[in-house]
This record gives structure tokens, C-alpha cells and sequence, in this order.
């Protein structure tokens, strides 16, 4: 099957070789798909269609990559509204509400768990999501956390999801850190392996695991042929980040209260840092400090951090713009951040998030001629078509 994508006022591929400025932009670009993969992207004058391809025509729009959310909660049951009104009336966020949502998701069944997930991927294909990172850590029990990741695994839906155990979520309620990191570490972690692309840890000595008990799941995670990846000084200052840095983690998400130290060990490491300002907006945290990571030279991701406790959406749109907004990103950093970098942030830079040949024909007219218009024109849906794999897919 062909497709062929003309009269692009904007062809954004997020590549610099490709186009113009930081986004790689061709302007009145096209491309030619072909069995799901890109097979040519330039000028729509010189675009040559093959038999019997279908056109779609962008009546002058202009084009992103498909999005890609690189950290997302997306298996649960069950909400925290509650939660959410009191901490608006003045409490203060605590880790431990998670186990509300822990405590849903137990009993919840299989079908139950597919359907939510399968709405909400519905939900993020409307936004123009293509890609979407899933991490257990609502189950938090040997046999539930192994399933949360067989149900994620076995999700068929156009969005293309990536499995992460994040088994090292927060403690137990029935456990302690010390018994549960010995059986994520000794028994989880090697069942998970032919489910999960990822490992991930809570590094938070206040709330979740300390730097050793974090280092020994990311060891273990790594023996296993997983990828690496850590929840990195969300609530203060914990070690993750450097952590993350040391064991050459594929990123390090949240950052609140990331150091220069840290933020130079991450960029010598080449660990992705993923921002979550939606989390923080909700949660009166402090914001992550996005310039100073961006001047010391690390690569930065955005993320909805979709989860039912501190950030509940699935409008990776809207991060771009609070990415502007409160992080004082550019524009094209932000889409950077939701795009190419994203894709890097899950181990995925040479299969999505730009729109260059032999990557994954992923890709989103916008209604809009601009894609500044993402931040700009904030709070609303400018995913006019959404294809995958060479198919409209939304």
C-alpha cells in the first residue's frame, strides 16, 4: 500500500539535513510512502506518486511527525478525584496516594483494564499521538505487576505502545522496600523480560527507593536485556539523576530538582531528560529547570506523564505549550521535545518521530498553517489528520 502526502505549506520532519532551521522544514513539501515507511520526502513539484497510491492532499497545512509520549501510566482502574480537590484546597501532594489507584487496579479485570486503556489510546491518537511510552507500577505485587505488562503488551490499537516495568514504583503497602526490591530484583525483572522493553525506578529516598536500592533494580534490569530508565528528583533532591547518568540510562523523567552536576554527568552520558510541566502545574511543584539543562547540554522530551494522580490528560499538545509557557522552551524546542528527542527518550530515534525515509510513516496534519500554532493557539485540538504505518488512522 502507497501514500502519497502533497501541498504541505510546512513539511516539519524534524530533521535538519531535510529542511530549514532547527525543524528541518520544507516548505510546499510532500512525501511518498510505502508499506508503512517513508520512501521519499522534498518539494511537492518534484514529487513522483507510484500506481495506485492515495493522495492526501494538506491543502497547504503544515505537517509534524506523529507525537510521541515517552513516559505515560496508562493501565488503571479507578480515579483520585478526591485526591485532587483536597490537594486544591491546600494539601500537599504524598506519593502514597498511589496505592488508591494500586488498590483499583487489583480489582479490576483483565477486560476492564483493556478497555481503559484502549479509550485513553483512542484519546492520544486524537492529539496526533502515534507513539506512546506504558509503564506498569499499579499492580506492585509479583503477579500483578506481571500482568499490568502482559495486558499492555497485548494492547492492539493504532498507537504504537512501548511496555515499561516500573515494578520499583513506590513500597508496597503490604511490604518494605528491602522484601520488595529483593523480589522485583530476583523474580520480577527476569519474567518481564520478553514483555517489556524498559525498566524504570522511583529514585525518591523519601517516598519510593534510595540510590542503592534503585542502582541493584537497574542492574538487575540491565542483566536482563531490559532498557533504563529512572523517575529522577521528582520530589527533591534523591541521586536518581546522577544515577541515571551512571549507568548510561536511555533518560532521566521529572528533573525538578536537577543540579548542574547532575545535568552534566546526563549530557556526557547522553541520558534524555523527560520534563513533565503538566505534573508540576497540577501539583504546585517547582518546574524543571529546562535552560539550564538545554545550556549544559542536555537533550530534552516532553511528556503528559499521564497517570490518575498529578496529571491526567492525554493532550501532548498542550505540553508544548506549557513547555513555552512555564519552562521557557522555544517553540521548536518544545516540539523537538515531543517529537524527535521523545522518540530518542524510548529508544526510538531511528524508527519514529521525524519524517525521513526508511522511518515509520507516522505523521499529523495540522489544522493550522503553522506549527508555532501547536503553542500558540494552546488548550484546543489542531490534529486534523493523524496517520500510521501509511494509514489514516484518526
Amino acid at each position: 500500500m502507497s501514500l502519497v502526502l502533497r501541498n504541505a505549506g510546512r513539511l516539519v520532519t524534524c530533521d535538519q539535513e531535510l529542511g530549514e532551521g532547527p525543524l528541518g522544514v520544507i516548505r510546499g513539501g510532500a512525501l511518498v510512502a510505502e508499506k508503512g515507511r517513508i520512501t521519499w520526502v522534498g518539494r511537492d513539484r518534484d514529487a513522483k506518486s507510484p500506481r495506485g497510491a492515495t493522495e492526501l492532499d494538506a491543502e497547504g497545512a503544515a505537517v509534524l511527525p506523529g507525537l510521541v509520549d515517552c513516559h505515560t501510566h496508562l493501565v488503571f482502574a479507578g480515579d483520585r478525584a478526591e485526591e485532587f480537590g483536597a490537594r486544591m484546597r491546600g494539601e500537599p501532594y504524598k506519593a502514597g496516594g498511589i496505592r488508591t489507584t494500586v488498590a483499583a487496579t487489583r480489582a479490576a479485570g483483565d477486560q476492564e483494564l483493556t478497555a481503559l486503556a484502549l479509550a485513553r489510546l483512542d484519546r492520544f491518537l486524537g492529539f496526533g499521538v502515534t507513539t506512546v511510552e506504558a509503564k506498569t507500577g499499579y499492580g506492585l505485587t509479583e503477579a500483578e505487576e506481571l500482568r499490568l505488562l502482559r495486558i499492555t503488551a497485548a494492547l492492539e490499537h493504532p498507537v504504537n505502545v512501548v511496555p515499561t516495568l516500573l515494578a520499583a514504583h513506590v513500597i508496597p503497602p503490604e511490604s518494605d522496600a528491602a522484601t520488595w526490591i529483593d523480589a522485583v530484583c530476583e523474580r520480577v525483572i527476569p519474567a518481564a523480560r520478553k514483555l517489556a522493553e524498559f525498566s524504570d525506578v522511583w529514585c525518591e529516598p523519601n517516598g519510593a527507593f534510595d540510590v542503592e536500592q534503585s542502582r541493584r533494580v537497574l542492574e538487575a534490569s540491565r542483566s536482563a536485556g531490559l532498557g533504563l530508565k529512572v523517575h529522577a528528583e521528582q520530589l527533591g533532591p534523591g541521586g536518581g539523576a546522577a544515577l541515571a547518568a551512571e549507568m548510561g540510562a536511555t533518560s532521566a523523567d521529572h528533573l525538578e530538582h536537577v543540579t548542574p552536576a547532575d545535568a552534566y554527568a546526563l549530557a556526557d552520558a547522553g541520558t534524555v531528560g523527560v520534563l513533565m510541566p503538566g505534573a508540576s502545574m497540577l501539583t504546585a511543584a517547582p518546574y524543571a529547570p529546562a535552560r539550564m539543562l538545554i545550556e549544559r547540554g542536555v537533550r530534552l522530551a516532553l511528556s503528559t506523564d499521564f497517570n490518575p494522580g498529578t496529571s491526567y490528560t492525554e493532550n501532548l499538545q498542550l505540553m508544548v505549550a506549557l513547555g513555552c509557557g512555564l519552562l521557557k522552551l522555544t517553540p521548536e524546542e518544545a516540539l523537538l521535545g515531543v517529537t524527535r528527542n521523545a522518540a530518542a527518550a524510548i529508544g526510538r530515534e531511528d524508527r519514529c518521530g521525524r519524517l525521513k525515509p526508511g522511518l515509520e510513516a507516522a505523521f499529523v496534519v495540522l489544522d493550522s498553517r503553522s506549527e508555532v500554532d501547536v503553542a500558540y493557539h494552546y488548550g484546543v485540538n489542531l490534529a486534523a489528520t493523524v496517520v500510521r504505518g501509511g494509514e489514516v488512522a484518526a
